[in-house]
């Protein structure tokens, strides 16, 4: 069965914006497959990951894309490592997602998933996630995927869900 990207309760939008650039210049998007994936989870090893994937066409992406900019800036100094991968296509990558990331003022790991089958990605992200966007996957510690949430989250959703993971290692 063939699954395709999904958008949770919106609309599709194209996005052309322009932002000013994060502190220190140039914001680096690499493709990202499978195994890259698999390869940026486990390189965070040692603290609680949160992966987001999102697209710069879904609006539920887009708007809860500051919450995770200021999870991310809240929970850095506590072990949490936050890091995104657009599933736009990669002919938007420098029209659409790296002004959107500009403009966001990113300052974690931001890739785009490389060409190829959308199943393959997905299951290799997680064989429950059926696509939907946005998606959002919280991993342990030792690199053991915990919970997914589909569609939009907040940061007091994300807090008190890896709080507890934070608590657990330090015991």
């Amino acid at each position: 069965m063939k699954r395709a990207f999904l958008i949770l309760a919106a609309a599709a939008v194209t996005v052309a914006a322009a932002g000013t650039a994060p502190p220190g210049g140039a914001i680096e998007v690499p493709a990202v497959d499978p195994g890259g994936y698999a390869r940026a989870i486990g390189a965070l090893k040692g603290r609680v990951v949160v992966a987001n994937m999102w697209a710069t066409w879904c609006e539920p992406c887009r708007e809860e894309f500051p919450e995770l900019v200021a999870f991310e800036k809240e929970m850095r100094p506590k072990g949490v490592a936050l890091l995104t991968v657009s599933l736009d296509m990669a002919s938007a990558l420098a029209d659409q997602v790296i002004p959107f990331l500009k403009q966001q003022g990113v300052a974690f790991p931001c890739y785009i998933k490389a060409p190829g089958d959308d199943d393959v990605f997905i299951n290799a992200v997680d064989p429950a996630w059926k696509g939907a966007l946005p998606a959002t996957f919280i991993y342990a510690r030792d690199g053991r995927l915990v919970s997914r949430t589909d569609g939009p989250t907040d940061r007091k959703r994300l807090t008190a869900a890896v709080t507890p993971l934070l608590e657990s290692a330090s015991q």
